[in-house]
Order: structure tokens, then C-alpha cells, then sequence
């Protein structure tokens, strides 16, 4: 007998034609839209089209996953294939995260994009300013691929904390100090010897997909997801 492969904890195709509530949430500030739609490129028909204005300052339009099981708690492999117009801007711009509940007010991991580059972080929200809030940021010399569909892999891990990114097979490397390494690693706070369990006791209970801008944005830009899947082990493109 031929062993069936697991499916991933999370798949999610948008092939309905809307964003299902049964397994997203929607969270939104300012102008930007986030929705399924009909994309020319996607897989299949559908695709989730995140639209920020031009002009528009420190927003944002994310889907949340809520319901993943312990599995994933402190580490799994995502994918999900993109789409990023060209003037995503300069400065930061989060776009996958992951971490305890209640962000953008949270202890988190992130991909995300900075002078049009990869930029992995290491994000703590929820504290006020001097009381332990802030961040620990690794930029890539690599940029996403602009302007066509790729595909994105990624690994979060709180034990140790890191992040590693693929796009289209390629391994993304980081940049730490003079040192060009594999993944990002994580310690906090800043400076200390602690490299796990920096989201806390939960783990990561949050998976969201979408684009936040901090700073301003000249010029409108689009964000697309399709054929997202979560997982404890990688899990590759679409068969």
C-alpha cells in the first residue's frame, strides 16, 4: 500500500470566491482593502487581493488564522505563492506573521519588506515604549521577486527563535553584522542569551497574511496571496 501523505494543517485555495470566516479573521485599519477576487496568474481563479492607497499612513488589511492545532505552536513550514507590485515603498513593510494572539499588540515574528528588500523580525508590540517594547530586525540583500507570481517558503521556530526564507527554491540569506548567515536568529531581549520561547507560554496561536505600512507610502501598491499552506514540516509547491 502507498502511504498518503498528510495534508497540511492549513491549506486555503480562496477557491470559494470569498475569505471563509469559519477560519480567517479580518483585521483592517485605515484605507486599505483586503478580499478574494478573479486574478489573471493565480492558481485556479481566486486569489486574495490586498490593496494599500496611495498616501496612506502606518495601516494595514491582514487574514488571520485562529484554529491551527498544537502542531504548529513553536514551529512549522509555510508557503503561499505572491505577488508584489513594484512600489511596495521603502520603508517597513510586514506582510506574514506569526506569534501569541492579539496583534498588532503582541509578542510576533515576521516577514516583511524594507527598502525593498526581505526583512525578517523579531517583533515585541504589546509592552509600552521603555517598558521592553521593540524589535530586532535582519535585512536580506535579496529583494521578492516584483511584478510575477512566486513562490514563498518559509520556516518560523521560537526554539530556537528564527526564521528562514525561500522564494521560488531559492534560499534568502540574511544579513547579521558582516556575516551573511542562512536564517535570521532571535534573541531577546536585545543583547541577552535568550533565543527561545520569546513569544511565551501559547506559542504561536496567530497566522496572518496581508501588508501593514509603517512611514508613508507615495504611491498605491497591491499585495497578493494564493494557495497558502501551514505545516510541522515543509511542504513545497502545489502538486
Amino acid at each position: 500500500a502507498v502511504m498518503q501523505a498528510q495534508k497540511p494543517v492549513l491549506t486555503e485555495d480562496f477557491e470559494t470566491g470569498k475569505i471563509d470566516p469559519a477560519v480567517w479573521e479580518t483585521r483592517q485599519k485605515g484605507a486599505p482593502t483586503i478580499g478574494v477576487e478573479a486574478v489573471d496568474g493565480a492558481h485556479g481563479k481566486y486569489a486574495l487581493h490586498v490593496h494599500y492607497p496611495d498616501m496612506e499612513r502606518g495601516a494595514f488589511a491582514f487574514i488571520v488564522a485562529t484554529h491551527l492545532p498544537d502542531s504548529v505552536r513553536t514551529h512549522y513550514f509555510g508557503r503561499a505563492y505572491m505577488k508584489i507590485t513594484p512600489n511596495i515603498g521603502m520603508s517597513h513593510n510586514p506582510l506574514i506573521f506569526t506569534g501569541e494572539a492579539g496583534w498588532p499588540l503582541s509578542k510576533f515574528q515576521e516577514i516583511g519588506a524594507s527598502r525593498g528588500m526581505w526583512m525578517p523580525s523579531y517583533q515585541e508590540n504589546k509592552s509600552l515604549a521603555g517598558q521592553g517594547r521593540g524589535e530586532v530586525t535582519y535585512r536580506s540583500d535579496t529583494a521578492p521577486p516584483f511584478d510575477k507570481w512566486f513562490l514563498l517558503e518559509w520556516e518560523f521556530n521560537d526554539n530556537p527563535a528564527t526564521i528562514t526564507i525561500w522564494a521560488d527554491g531559492q534560499l534568502s540569506q540574511v544579513v547579521q553584522g558582516e556575516q551573511k548567515t542562512d536564517m535570521a536568529e532571535f534573541h531577546w531581549p536585545k543583547g541577552s542569551d535568550t533565543n527561545k520561547g520569546l513569544i511565551g507560554a501559547d506559542g504561536f496561536t496567530e497566522f496572518g497574511f496581508g501588508t501593514r505600512v509603517w512611514g508613508n507610502v507615495p504611491t498605491a501598491f497591491d499585495v497578493y496571496y494564493d494557495d497558502i499552506a501551514i505545516d510541522s514540516k515543509r511542504i513545497g509547491p502545489v502538486k
